[in-house]
């Protein structure tokens, strides 16, 4: 009998020790903080003065309920001039990106975002030479819409490749959209891309020929999209950009990565870099 009241003491301790030990895991619980949703568009960004004096380059992104902007300047012309160029570009895209949904029409958007740049830049300037390529990035509703001009690159990695996602305005893509258009022969074509040079600017009278996506490209969770100044991929391979971005990371790290290869790189005239990695997580 004594060893039955026992058994039944031990058991009730059993059960009490059990019930202590579920209050105390739905404390835990209802005190633990919710798992963070990752955010629907993931931004890195990092920037490398390479081997000039001045860093020419300018970024900036912005959030708002309509969509996520990200753009890069790359600013060309001596002393302050590409520094102002570039910083005037990326304040007006904020600044018209912040005031109205413009995802109703991205071209007019991107449109009225580069002239008005051009404008304000041939204004500050005064007859200084100076200006600077650019390109945007807008995702909204797990559509990309892009914009660009002059010799910045901007790419999708996706199934592990990175593919061009705009043709940009170099003396080569020039003299190729003359060779297709024909208004160049093959001997004048291949002379003309053989300049190293932009074809095209913000900043200069007659400022006109944005390049612009026809049609929104319709994005998939863990897509990664590359924004780059002529810079980096001067400097560092397609594949060695490629073999980076596509690395399990955050979109900080892969971008400080990617600067990490270009610091690395020994090259004459070492120019500035700069770059946006974003990765979209879904809507």
């Amino acid at each position: 009998m004594e060893w039955i009241v026992f058994g039944t003491y031990s058991l009730m301790g059993s059960v009490l020790l059990l019930l202590v030990g579920l209050m105390i895991y739905r404390y835990k619980l209802s005190h633990e903080p919710p798992v963070e949703k990752p955010p629907a568009v993931e931004i890195g960004e990092e920037n490398s003065i390479g081997g000039m004096e001045v860093q020419e380059d300018a970024g900036g992104a912005a959030e708002k309920d309509w969509g996520i902007l990200a753009l890069l300047a790359d600013g060309i012309g001596k002393g302050q001039a590409g520094y102002n160029a570039a910083q005037v570009t990326v304040r007006t895209f904020l600044r018209l990106f912040a005031s109205e949904d413009v995802t109703t029409n991205s071209s007019y958007f991107f449109t009225q975002a580069f002239n008005q740049s051009n404008r304000e830049i041939l204004e500050r300037l005064q007859g200084n030479k100076g200006g600077t390529a650019a390109a945007a990035a807008l995702i909204s509703q797990g559509l990309l819409y892009y914009a660009s001009v002059g010799d910045m690159k901007i790419a999708l990695l996706r199934d592990g490749q990175l593919i061009p996602v705009n043709e940009g305005h170099t003396m080569k893509t020039a003299a190729l959209r003359g060779y297709n258009k024909g208004l160049l022969d093959r001997e004048q074509a291949l002379a003309i891309s053989k300049i190293n040079k932009q074809a095209n600017y913000v900043g200069r009278d007659g400022f006109k020929n944005i390049e612009i996506g026809g049609k929104a490209i319709t994005l998939v969770p863990e897509d990664i999209i590359l924004i780059m100044t002529d810079g980096l991929y001067h400097c560092l391979t397609w594949v060695e950009i490629e073999n980076i971005v596509k690395q399990p990371a955050s979109t900080q790290h892969l971008a400080e990565r990617i600067i990490e290869a270009f610091n690395e790189k020994t090259m004459p005239n070492k120019d500035n870099a700069s770059l946006f990695v974003l990765r979209y997580n879904g809507c």
